[in-house]
């Protein structure tokens, strides 16, 4: 018995002992394979790209908010500042209003311009009292500082872009008699001291409007 079985050849080398086909893959179920990869790598994408857009978008709002708070706390830290002094002087050499709706500068633009008083903190020109303004113009709002009170005729601001998300601004003013006018301090004009407050509205680009109301120092109770 033993002898029998010693005689029996032996499988060739590599070949399977057994009758039993290998497990594997078809190229049919490969291709489901492929196809399935691919949906999902499809989906990952659109959703990757979803988040990445979302991201990108906050960021954009983010910044936007951020500027627009940076401007309007600049507003009103000088009109908080504004000071009832009556000696500036225009480029055209005419004397002006401590609060006017025009920015004295060579075009006279509508806007906002003020005599304020200077930072105490400061040991430069920014120390002494200024005139600054503000105007939109060709999508951006500008900021315009001179070096004193008391503007030369041929006396140029220094203009400097705070804001270039807006497509337009404009301001109203609060008289003593609770009048809101489009207009105050220009050359002229019959106003005496300075509105009891100034309105800002600025139209942004992405279609939202910003509007705010600060009181002035020192005005006459409306």
């Amino acid at each position: 018995m033993s002898r029998r079985r010693m005689l029996q050849p032996r499988p060739a080398p590599g070949r399977p002992r057994s009758g039993r086909r290998v497990a594997g893959f078809t190229l049919i179920e490969l291709l489901v394979a492929l196809t399935i990869f691919a949906i999902l790598s499809g989906f990952a994408y659109r959703g990757l790209s979803a988040m990445l857009d979302s991201r990108e978008s906050l960021e954009r709002e983010s910044r936007k908010w951020r500027d627009v708070a940076l401007f309007v706390g600049r507003l009103e830290r000088d009109l908080g500042a504004v000071i009832d002094k009556r000696v500036a002087l225009g480029t055209s050499g005419t004397r002006l209003m401590p609060l006017s709706s025009l920015t004295e500068s060579t075009d006279s633009t509508p806007g906002l311009a003020i005599s304020r008083s200077g930072s105490i903190l400061q040991a430069n020109s920014l120390a002494a009292p200024q005139r600054v303004a503000y105007r939109f113009r060709d999508g951006k709002i500008e900021r315009l500082s001179w070096t004193g009170i008391d503007a030369a005729p041929r006396d140029e601001p220094t203009v400097v872009p705070v804001f270039s998300g807006a497509t337009d601004l404009t301001f109203r003013f609060l008289d003593g008699n609770g009048v809101w006018r489009g207009t105050w301090g220009a050359p002229g004009s019959n106003e005496t001291g300075m509105p009891a407050a100034v309105e800002m509205t600025m139209d942004l680009a992405s279609g939202e409007r910003i509007t705010r109301l600060v009181d002035l120092p020192g005005a006459p109770p409306s």
